[in-house]
């Protein structure tokens, strides 16, 4: 398939990717159980998982099971709710358009997103754990969903049926990022697990995919739980920390009210912002890229739109 010479964005079922992973790694030589881990011990320099009323010896237990997951609460200590955002939302059944929207929400500080699938939409709205409910977060949404023509209802309340969805994401601060530990004796952890979500964006799927190379090139080592923590401090902590510094002034109403009139007025900032969505376009060097699309005057408003930029 040829791709068009020009940005773009794909949207991607999440359950079919998570099963193309699984094979490949199938496909590598892992072993698929598909058990729910009861419990696990280490004891003697190796773990004993229990699984389906058996149990499985290993020498290394790599948690990336999310931010809520057992390995992480087991072997180090679980997220604090100011560490945490909420994301909560719909799938709209039977919605079919090529429209994506983002929107930002001044109250509580977040954004809003509408992604369409096949067959449906996925809607959702994201604010700091610590600064609103799940319950408030569904209502954002919905407020939004009622106003939005493709998945509106009528007055009597008929339209796209609308199936709620909520789960916690990391959104760590700059003091958090030093404060996590990736590592320790014979465990690692990885994704969401340890923490590696982008606190602007939310957005985690590349910090997990490289996390996990991250560690499979440290179990090859003669110290891999140095060797991953050293690897995700120096790569990936130090993307994050510039992030989580630029979050305060991000969602400030007046800086994203100028971040939108630069994005529709120029298509080089929308190039940059687009490589920053996309995991293309670290942080770092993300200020220089800006006044270096010529557009002088619209990338300095957008920069001084608050003082952390």
């Amino acid at each position: 398939m040829t791709l068009p010479d020009r940005d773009y964005l794909r949207v991607f079922s999440r359950e079919a990717f998570d099963a193309a992973l699984l094979g490949q790694a199938v496909e590598a030589g892992a072993t698929h159980l598909p058990f729910r881990v009861s419990s696990m011990v280490r004891d003697s320099g190796a773990w004993t998982i229990g699984v389906n009323g058996e149990s499985i010896s290993a020498p290394w237990l790599l948690g990336a099971d999310g931010p809520a997951g057992v390995v992480r609460k087991q072997v180090f200590r679980p997220f604090e709710r100011r560490q945490l955002s909420i994301a909560a939302g719909s799938y709209v059944e039977g919605i079919d358009t090529p429209e994506i929207v983002i929107g930002f929400v001044d109250r509580p500080r977040g954004y809003l997103w509408s992604f369409p699938r096949p067959g449906h939409l996925a809607v959702g709205t994201c604010a700091q754990a610590n600064e609103t409910t799940t319950a408030e977060m569904h209502a954002v949404t919905d407020r939004w969903l009622d106003h939005y023509l493709p998945a509106s209802h009528s007055s009597t309340g008929d339209g796209p049926a609308r199936r709620r969805y909520a789960w916690p994401i990391p959104s760590l601060e700059a003091k958090d990022v030093d404060a996590e530990q990736p590592s320790g004796d014979g465990w690692m952890l990885l994704g969401d697990a340890a923490g590696l979500v982008d606190p602007i964006t939310r957005e985690g799927i590349f910090f997990a995919l490289r996390s996990g190379m991250l560690a499979a090139a440290s179990l090859t080592s003669g110290s891999p739980a140095r060797a991953y923590a050293d690897a995700v401090r120096d790569e990936l902590h130090d993307e994050l920390r510039r992030a989580a510094r630029l979050k305060a002034g991000f969602f400030r109403p007046r800086f994203t009210s100028m971040l939108i009139d630069a994005l529709n007025q120029s298509a080089g900032i929308r190039h940059v912002m687009l490589g920053l969505v996309a995991g293309r376009q670290p942080y770092r060097g993300l200020k220089r890229r800006l006044l270096g699309t010529m557009e002088f005057g619209l990338a300095a408003r957008a920069l001084v739109g608050s003082r952390r930029w």
